[in-house]
This record gives C-alpha cells, structure tokens and sequence, in this order.
C-alpha cells in the first residue's frame, strides 16, 4: 500500500513538472504532514540558485535560509488550519519575504496554498504553494509594499509601543501632526510643560530621537 501511495505521489509531481514552467510564478510542493519539500519549479530554482537535490539536503534550514522567519508567523498558523481543515477546495493567501541568499535584498511574494493531493483514507499527503513576485514597477507595488512594510515594523517594535499610555498615544499622533506643544496642550486641556514631558517620555520608551521616527510608529499603529 505504501509503495502504491508513493506510485501516486510520483504520479502526481509528474504530471506538475508538466506544466509548472507554464505558470507564472513559483510553484512548490510539500510533503505532509513532515513539510519536506518534494518540488520547486524551474522559475523558483533559478531564482534560488540551486538544485531541488541541493534544497532537500538542506533539510529544515532551507526555510530561514530562503524566507523571512518573522514573516513566518503570520502564515504558518494558516496552512496548519489548511491541513487541519483537510479541505482540498480550501485556499489560504499570505505575502511573504524571499530572497535567493542570505545578506541579498528580500523581496514580497504573494503565495497561495492549497491541498494539492490526499491518501486513500482522505488525509492530506501534499501541498502546493504557488508563489508570484510584487511586480515593483507597478504603482499600487508601492502602496502594498509599504503597508507591508509597516507590518514587519509593527511586529518588530510592539513591545515598545505597549509601554505607552493612551495620552503619550494621543500625543504621538498630534505630534506626528505636526501640532505643536502648545496645540496639543490646548485640544486636551494640558499644560506646554505637561505635553514636553509627554514627548520626553515617548521617545525614551520608543529609542528614538526624531520627527521621522515617531512617524513610523504612528503609521504602523494606526494612529494616523
């Protein structure tokens, strides 16, 4: 029975490697429930830069070693719903981080995953991942980029943004408005001095020192 399940997955990743180098963009298969990978298309090894052999050697490290480990906890938890779920119409959509090497630039993909094939028991064997780069020529790339951007910001800076009380929130925004001391002071009934400490205070807990900086927080928060 094993041998006619591996006879079927062979099969299957045949009839994949058919076609593959027809679809626009990455297209990788998992084998579940161990995650190893079974193929990457010939678009998605070029751009690695290495052999499907040489990405099975990797064993686990080929996942920090090709994607952002951070963006990791955003999506992981929605394909271990998908393969709980075991529904193969089911589809889950996430942006993730590539890049070809450690040290070069990462770049945004949309992916999505689904259930690619089942056992005779009805249990998931395979994933299949399709993967298109963010076009960074087009205009909207620009606006996705950032908000993606200010996503990774988020989860990299939340710890610091949580020590602020809700008035140093308030404040943070104004100030990001470009409101000055004595505005704010105004709109909430506070003394200039009150509102210095309040800046004081708010780029101390945040480690930062400028305008910009407290934009960045303002913007991936929601403050603005």
């Amino acid at each position: 029975m094993k041998q006619d399940l591996q006879s079927r997955i062979t099969q299957k990743l045949e009839q994949l490697r058919d076609i593959a180098a027809d679809i626009p963009g990455v297209v990788i298969v998992h084998k579940i429930p161990e995650a190893t990978v079974e193929f990457i298309s010939p678009r998605g090894l070029d751009y690695f830069g290495v052999s499907l052999e040489a990405v099975k050697a990797m064993g686990a490290d080929y996942y920090p070693h090709f994607f952002n480990p951070e963006e990791a906890s955003e999506y992981v938890p929605k394909i271990m719903s998908l393969i709980e779920q075991n529904d193969p119409d089911m589809l889950v959509s996430f942006f993730q981080q590539v890049h070809p090497a450690p040290g070069t630039p990462w770049t945004w993909h949309y992916a999505t995953t689904k259930i690619l094939m089942q056992d005779d028991d009805g249990r998931p064997v395979l994933s299949v991942t399709v993967a298109l780069p963010v076009d960074p020529q087009l205009h909207i790339t620009h606006k996705v980029s950032r908000l993606l951007d200010e996503n990774v910001f988020l989860r990299q800076h939340y710890r610091e943004f949580a020590t602020l009380t809700e008035r140093e929130k308030e404040v943070l925004k104004h100030l990001t408005l470009s409101l000055s001391a004595a505005e704010i002071a105004e709109l909430f009934s506070l003394s200039v001095h009150t509102v210095e400490t309040h800046r004081k205070n708010i780029k101390k807990k945040l480690g930062v020192s400028t305008t910009y900086d407290l934009s960045l927080y303002a913007r991936a928060f929601d403050l603005i």
